[in-house]
């Protein structure tokens, strides 16, 4: 007959330290590097490389062989771009604020590990500023559209897990009117790639 110390380290031991359990609601914190791309109507375009940070919060179910749940964040963006335009002294300079996305995610766990793929609503505020002989004229908008991406997570404390998530927005055009300093650039189109990390505690 086995020790009785060994008789009751035995089922913590097959139960581990790190078995996930993905049920429960959670939020996090994630950062890192974003991508966007502007075409415009008038034959524009210009593209920015930049640092962007922000939080998540989520709500996961297990389904046995799969993981389905919801998730939504909010980002801080310091995308700037800028290029000149046709006409004396004129520039135009946009600038990335607030983003965020409410998305659905389905993932199949594999051991400590859980990979996903997600996909919902996602929205930006751009502002954008034109310059002519020292005047400005700035418009600030709300672009919409769609997000999709994939993602990898792991439990590493009961409670805590670390991801690594690859993430495509794709947003709607909009009209843009510059008028006051008689210019309008039609429709302003941007997208953009996103690169991050984080890490989100359960709450449950």
């Amino acid at each position: 007959m086995l020790p009785a110390s060994l008789v009751s380290a035995e089922p913590a031991t097959a139960r581990g330290l790190l078995t996930p359990i993905w049920t429960g609601i959670y939020a996090g914190i994630h950062g890192g590097a974003d991508w966007t791309d502007v075409d415009t109507s008038a034959g524009l375009s210009f593209s920015s490389d930049s640092v962007t940070f922000g939080g998540h919060v989520g709500l996961n179910f297990s389904l046995g062989l799969v993981v389905v749940g919801v998730e939504a964040d909010l980002g801080i963006n310091s995308a700037e771009f800028g290029i000149g335009l046709v006409g004396p002294g004129a520039t135009l300079n946009g600038a990335v604020s607030a983003y965020g996305t409410a998305r659905a995610r389905l993932g199949v766990p594999v051991g400590p590990a859980l990979f996903y793929a997600t996909a919902g609503y996602a929205w930006s505020d751009v502002e954008i500023t034109i310059t002519q002989a020292g005047v400005q004229a700035s418009r600030a908008t709300a672009f919409e559209g769609i997000v999709y991406g994939i993602g990898a997570e792991v439990m590493v404390l009961p409670s805590i897990s670390v991801r690594l998530e690859a993430l495509r927005y794709d947003y709607g055009s909009a009209h843009l009117d510059l008028g006051s300093l008689g210019r309008s650039v039609d429709e302003f189109d941007p997208s953009a790639t996103v690169v991050r990390a984080g890490v989100s505690i359960r709450l449950n």
